[in-house]
């Protein structure tokens, strides 16, 4: 008699997240300053978010445990004018980093959010 192991695709994962991750693609602005005092500035895409944290898709990642500060819009440039956008700015740590592929596999970083608020124009709305 032969065991055999169900395959990779058959075991389902146990997910431990305790916030639900929304997968939505919004553009994000974020920063970080580096071990010598320089400030890096740059700009992505969420793949998903929750009130922990994210998960952004960048061309131009920050390292491992760089504190960060995260922008990201929640309403179009169409929908609102500016004064009325809808934002999630948050202080952030960064966890990991996954390197762009060579198969063009777009590299990005996971954050844990410190602290955020929401807000509507220059008005905090949340947080």
């Amino acid at each position: 008699m032969r065991l055999s192991t169900p395959a990779r695709s058959d075991v389902t994962r146990l997910e431990r997240r305790q916030q639900t991750r929304h997968g939505l693609r919004l553009r994000s602005n974020f920063e970080w300053t580096d071990t010598e005092g320089v400030v890096h500035a740059a700009q992505g895409f969420t793949r998903d978010i929750c009130s922990k944290g994210m998960f952004i898709y960048a061309d131009f990642q920050p390292p491992p445990k760089a504190d960060l500060h995260v922008e990201v819009l929640l309403s179009s440039d169409l929908e609102f004018k500016e004064d009325h956008q809808l934002r999630l700015r948050a202080s952030a740590l960064v966890l990991r980093v996954e390197p762009t592929l060579n198969s063009g596999v777009q590299g990005g970083f996971a954050t844990l959010n410190k602290s955020y608020e929401l807000l509507r124009g220059d008005a905090v709305i949340e947080g």
